[in-house]
């Protein structure tokens, strides 16, 4: 009784105005939040009867996002524009997935394969990573033959870069493979495309019609200093921060690895605190450098979630803000440690150009240095494809992901920007909504661009405050095992309910889902009796009764994008000038603004 039909990839002409909630429109791959949020806090107490509906919930995630369980460990973006932040604190939606993944993981092993009648079309995907895998299950939704080429002996790329007491490896394991077995995708591991065996036109000759290169960022990039590359960087004792946490994820380093040194971290994003954290499990005393300032509110505040800082902090981790790497300092070949300049800004009207002041700067002695400032493509693939322009920079549509010189190729995910893994994977989902054009014959732009509108928080004068989340005490988490609790049941449903659906009902339809009520009713205004008192106007929390003048007279309308049905206005009416419409005229609006989305 759960189920409805899922959105597909929206499809909203830059004229058309869509109101939804900040979370949503932070969604890279636009998430339904409001209305799974709505359909946890409806589930009963009871554990085996709440099961079918989780399960239910589980597939409508699952249809648009085969990763949405991954998303409950380690994604959390939409909290970052929750209306409810700077109010009793962001509903914790991180939680709430990975309360779904939790009962629904087991359920993996039982979803069936598509059903999808095959079109005979061939597609090569180049990677992968979330943003490959995400093309690839919505390619094979849609009928396509696809082909995963994949560089290494497993998928998942970066992902398995994520230490184990964030994300458990076998649910990782799981979770790829049942994508892969759903989806029908054919795998080549150990396949590097653009060697001689395998050129990209190489690819078309076996009548590949199109190709969707997300290859990611393979290499760790050096450490610089005003533009320069720093020396010592052979030095023994210094590495990089993806070649660790690669050894680490393989098992191939032994839990006091690093027992009685004292280990430096350059960087301040979440793979430096993955690394400090994984380092300390490891037996060192760990100091993180980052060039950025501790205030995270300010531009040049450092990057890493506050949960990772957070964490860092509490397992003994030091944290040395607003300091660079001017020099790397050696002995015999042997790292001894650092020096480090003041960094007074990090990025300028041009973007991140860091500013040093040299007169003030400190000296760090370590035994190991690891070096966690990003990664690189593989640039000598990309040029010798012909895909870079005299620049080093794609010549590609934004849009559609395509390349202007080869139409055929794709490219998208953190090859073309840097961003969280679900900002790849919704390059991932373009990218298979633009072949899919292509190999259509469809125009590859019309209707794609959405207009988007944030919803206000609804006006109350008290909001609940954030769970606390428990985590296990710090002298009793160094090691890799999962150490944050997720929420019971219970915990839940009330952390569902604290959200406030800023969206506008027509969007979510969750109570209709479930046959909690047969259908919405928005409001309708008798503008002959409307007198322009503007009782309506005070009583809706939603910003959705309005005051306007027609015709020389003023009265009031009702803005069907916010509008909650929540009759406060009709019971607020003294000329009773407001009614519920019917159930059918309640259904041609719920009609036409489906349409839209």
């Amino acid at each position: 009784m759960w189920k409805t039909e899922a959105k597909g990839v929206a499809h909203v002409e830059t004229a058309v105005r869509q109101c939804l909630p900040p979370c949503q429109i932070k969604c890279p791959i636009n998430e339904d939040i409001q209305r799974t949020n709505v359909l946890i806090s409806l589930l009963p107490r009871d554990a085996d009867s709440a099961r079918e509906g989780i399960l239910d919930i589980g597939d409508y995630l699952y249809e648009k996002n085969p990763f949405f369980n991954i998303c409950g460990y380690i994604c959390g973006i939409c909290e970052l524009e929750c209306n409810y932040l700077k109010k009793g604190g962001a509903i914790r939606r991180r939680l709430l997935k990975r309360f779904l993944s939790d009962a629904y993981t087991d359920h993996l092993a039982e979803l069936k394969g598509f059903q999808a009648v095959k079109n005979g079309e061939k597609v090569a995907v180049v990677g992968g990573g979330p943003g490959g895998l995400m093309c690839a299950y919505h390619l094979g939704k849609r009928g396509y033959e696809v082909t995963v080429i994949e560089a290494f002996d497993r998928l998942g790329g970066a992902l398995w870069l994520v230490p184990d007491y964030r994300l458990p490896k076998d649910l990782l394991q799981l979770t790829l493979d049942t994508l892969v077995r759903v989806a029908g995708i054919e795998v080549r591991y150990n396949s590097r495309v653009g060697t001689e065996e395998l050129p990209l036109e190489h690819l078309k000759n076996q009548g590949y019609k199109a190709v969707f290169l997300a290859t990611g960022l393979p290499a760790p990039r050096v450490l610089t200093f005003e533009r320069q590359v720093l020396e010592g960087q052979d030095l023994a004792g210094v590495m990089y921060g993806h070649t660790y946490l690669y050894e680490v994820s393989h098992n191939n380093i032994a839990l006091d690895y690093f027992r009685g040194k004292k280990v430096i971290v350059t960087g301040g994003g979440n793979v430096a605190f993955d690394v400090a954290r994984s380092a300390r499990r490891h037996g060192a005393e760990v100091t993180v450098v980052s060039l950025e300032r501790e205030d995270k509110d300010h531009r040049d505040g450092i990057p890493a979630d506050e949960e990772e800082v957070r964490g860092a902090w509490e397992e003994g981790i030091r944290i040395l803000y607003s300091r660079g790497v001017r020099k790397i300092i050696g002995e015999n070949g042997q790292f001894k440690g650092i020096n480090c300049p003041l960094c007074v800004s990090v990025f300028d009207e041009e973007g991140f150009n860091p500013r040093f002041d040299c007169e003030d700067c400190v000296d760090l002695e370590g035994d190991v240095l690891i070096i966690t400032v990003g990664q690189s493509p593989d640039v000598s693939l990309l040029q010798k494809e012909g895909l870079l322009d005299e620049h080093g920079r794609f010549d590609i549509d934004h849009l559609t992901l395509q390349i202007t010189n080869k139409p055929w190729v794709f490219v998208g995910g953190d090859v073309r920007r840097v961003g969280f893994m679900v900002e790849a994977m919704g390059e991932g989902l373009m990218a298979a909504e633009s072949i899919d054009r292509y190999l259509s014959g469809v125009d590859m732009r019309e209707g794609r661009r959405r207009d988007y509108e944030g919803y206000q928080i609804p006006m109350r004068r008290d909001y609940k405050r954030e769970p606390e989340v428990p985590w296990m005490p710090p002298e009793d988490r160094m090691h890799f095992r999962m150490f944050e609790q997720g929420f019971t049941l219970d915990e839940a449903i009330e952390e569902a309910r604290r959200c406030v659906t800023c969206g506008p009902c027509l969007s979510c339809k969750a109570c209709v889902s479930i046959g909690f009520q047969k259908s919405l009713s928005p409001v309708e205004v008798d503008t002959a009796r409307c007198s322009g008192c503007g009782h309506c106007v005070y009583a809706c929390n939603y910003y959705s009764a309005h005051l306007i003048t027609s015709g020389g007279k003023i009265t009031s309308e009702t803005d069907m994008f916010r509008c909650k049905s929540c009759g406060m206005c009709v019971v607020a009416c003294p000329s009773e000038a407001r009614r519920m419409v019917d159930d059918d005229t309640a259904e041609r609006i719920g009609s036409v603004y489906t349409s839209l989305a």
